[in-house]
């Protein structure tokens, strides 16, 4: 390994948890720091003026501890996330997942087509305004404490219908124009999503039960640690063999091994280890590599798109959960708060971008475009949902119990 690969891994981390523990005691969430780290380092502040940096970029080793940080991290918190929280809250999650795709959808076609977007490229755009980044959208939840609240559980249920709704439109959609390949592309995409949570239920309800007596013979955390990685590992790979992101499968494993888990004299040092390896070190190596895609400089002659398109995607994802929301009966300030957590955009409409420029569906400066908006939206997210959290927790709309933490009130509240 090139000594040049250690002095970029350690800026990363060094600069990520100084600006991610600055940022905490503001009682923002350290991923607000994480990706203004991504910034300043990026090729448009340091960048710019320290021509070594080029390196880091365009590293497929940083690349990789990347995507095994989101791997990482989607295990952890499936770790600590029922599922049966997730169905719990199912209903709700899918009215909110089709409203809060449908209206951004609506609103970014007709905003793309005054704009003189056509075609595939309008549908592109208008399918990456609309998604909710689940990596990011739950790493925030995590932060703030409220993750296995019941506001927490149902924009966990929304986030992940609407992102595995939308991959199968992008895997469709990238199969061509041709509709025969189209269709054949539905079934093939639709039977893996299908058959991959087939599996998922099928180990959940026979070998769990008995996972739990093999991690109990295990003597330290250590070894309990690395079956729980293999086990992600292998999830990870099914879910990307079966046309899923493996963060999908590693977050799936991580439900299930909770199950498996719980009660065992190991199972806190192996929340430990993952939680020390993963938001310590692999996790924000992923969230500064957020804001490395941003590139101001294919921005300026594309203003009015950047300013029309980033209206559709906060406004139109906020509009489009908080009705849904209002409607199952909670309480308006709640309803705000769920409607501007689903705005976050991030990985997801970072992965959508990348594709649709990788295949030539648009251009550079409309994928500059679309990164900068997954990275106002993410940075804007935490910072509405807390506002609008705190008012429901004041006017009574949320049990403040239901916070995860020792003073539920301290990750929220300036008091």
């Amino acid at each position: 390994m090139e000594l040049s690969m250690l002095v970029y891994v350690l800026l990363i981390i060094a600069l990520a948890r100084m600006l991610g523990e600055a940022v905490s005691r503001i009682n923002e969430p350290p991923i607000v720091g994480e990706l203004l780290t991504g910034i300043l380092l990026g090729p448009f502040v340091l960048g710019a003026v320290v021509p070594w940096l080029d390196g880091m970029y365009e590293s497929a080793f940083i690349s990789d501890l990347a995507d095994l940080g989101i791997m990482f991290f989607m295990l952890y918190v499936g770790m600590e996330f029922s599922s049966r929280s997730i169905l719990h809250h199912l209903r709700q999650g899918v009215a909110l997942a089709a409203i809060g795709v449908v209206v951004p959808l609506s609103l970014g076609l007709v905003a793309g087509y005054a704009l003189g977007l056509s075609g595939t490229t309008l549908l592109f755009a208008s399918l990456a305004v609309s998604v909710t980044a689940l990596p990011v959208t739950i790493r925030v939840l995590k932060d703030l404490g409220v993750l296995q609240t019941r506001t927490g559980s149902v924009i966990v249920s929304a986030s992940l219908i609407t992102d595995l709704g939308l991959l199968f439109a992008m895997a469709v959609i990238l199969s061509g124009d041709d509709n025969r390949a189209g269709y054949e592309e539905a079934v093939i995409v639709g039977t893996g999503f299908l058959l991959f949570f087939v599996l998922a239920f099928l180990v959940g309800r026979y070998i769990v039960p008995r996972m739990y007596s093999v991690l109990a013979k295990m003597q330290t955390g250590e070894a309990a640690f690395a079956v729980a990685v293999t086990i992600a590992i292998s999830f990870a790979i099914l879910a990307e063999q079966m046309g899923l992101p493996p963060f999908i499968g590693a977050f799936v494993a991580g439900m299930l091994l909770r199950e498996a888990g719980k009660g065992l004299r190991t199972w806190d040092r192996v929340e430990g280890i993952l939680s020390g390896v993963t938001l310590g070190f692999l996790a924000p190596i992923f969230f500064v590599m957020i804001g490395f895609s941003v590139d101001f400089g294919d921005i300026w002659g594309s203003v009015l798109v950047l300013v029309v398109l980033a209206a559709v995607a906060l406004a139109g994802k906020v509009l489009g959960s908080y009705v849904p929301a209002r409607l199952s009966g909670m309480g308006s300030n709640e309803s705000m708060a769920i409607g501007t957590m689903m705005m976050g955009k991030g990985a997801m409409e970072l992965v959508f971008a990348k594709l649709a420029y990788d295949n030539g569906i648009i251009e550079k400066e409309l994928f500059s475009v679309l990164v900068l908006i997954a990275f106002v939206s993410t940075l804007l997210a935490p910072i509405a949902f807390r506002y609008y959290y705190n008012k429901a927790i004041m006017s009574g709309e949320v049990d403040v119990s239901e916070c995860s933490t020792k003073n539920p009130r301290e990750p929220l509240l300036n008091e």
